[in-house]
């Protein structure tokens, strides 16, 4: 939304050029009526505490009602509760400024004409008394909402909330056009560093492009379950290898078993002599 002025300008230019002067005359006269400020959530605030500030009911829910239907309505359901919820903390303090500035046909016109929306609401059951309590900022009800610490965190709440609204709402594709030429210029930047270092690389002869090959070890961090399943693999082979090994080994003289056997067929008759010697015996 940091690109709104230009982009304003970038129109009035383009109008001119065509010769739409009406077209021209209408946008001017609604950016001047323009409710959202250019998305400056500094300037919303601004205005929603001139409404307060000033007693203005009217202008207060004609700009509540305008960033509803404009903006807040276009968000996912599960934010309904907590908008309602700010809306509702922004009317109580337009009915702690009045009370505070001594102001009770404030209070009374405000229940007048929002009676009827507010009458349902069980967040409001207890503030139809305000206009018949007296020093209402030490009932229990309302203490609260009277102190600098409330209505301090309204208005940081406020804020953040309208911030963050408006940082990842979508935009028009005009908005991003400074945006997509930065990236561009980066990206053409970046080819032309390359381009230099290749020619760089090129003029030094081919034993400057000679590629050495150099083992990587992966991060621990980056270890997944295929690498653990590589390293097993590998375990696996070289107990593999082991075994063969070991019968290979047990068919040769080595066997310490089988070694036995070769021993006594090369002593061959001799030890049949001694054996039908002793039979003879």
């Amino acid at each position: 939304m940091a690109h709104n002025q230009y982009v304003e300008e970038l129109i009035r230019e383009y109008f001119v050029f065509r010769g739409f002067a009406g077209t021209l005359k209408a946008f001017e006269n609604d950016l001047k009526s323009d409710k959202e400020k250019s998305f400056r959530v500094d300037k919303i605030i601004e205005q929603l505490m001139q409404s307060v500030s000033s007693y203005d009911l009217v202008s207060l829910r004609e700009l509540w009602s305008h960033l509803d239907n404009h903006i807040f309505k276009k968000l996912e359901s599960h934010f309904a509760p907590g908008i309602k919820k700010l809306e509702n903390a922004v009317l109580k303090m337009y009915l702690v400024n009045a009370v505070a500035n001594n102001k009770p046909d404030k209070v009374v016109d405000f229940f007048l004409k929002l009676t009827p929306e507010l009458q349902n609401q069980n967040e409001w059951k207890d503030w139809f008394v305000l206009p018949y309590v007296k020093n209402p900022e030490e009932n229990q009800t309302f203490a609260l909402h009277f102190t600098k610490q409330w209505q301090d965190t309204l208005l940081v709440s406020l804020h953040n909330f309208l911030a963050s609204v408006f940082q990842h709402m979508p935009v028009p594709t005009l908005l991003q056009f400074e945006e997509e030429a930065n990236r561009v210029t980066k990206l053409e930047q970046r080819i032309d560093s390359l381009k230099n270092r290749l020619a760089l690389l090129l003029d030094r002869g081919p034993e400057a492009t000679t590629v050495v090959p150099v083992k990587v070890e992966p991060p621990p961090h980056l270890l997944d379950d295929f690498y653990i399943i590589a390293q097993e693999s590998s375990s696996i082979d070289n107990q593999a290898k082991s075994l063969k090994n070991l019968i290979r080994n047990m068919g040769t003289g080595s066997s310490p078993v089988l070694g036995r056997k070769d021993v006594t067929k090369k002593r061959g008759s001799g030890a049949t002599r001694r054996s039908g010697h002793f039979l003879d015996h």
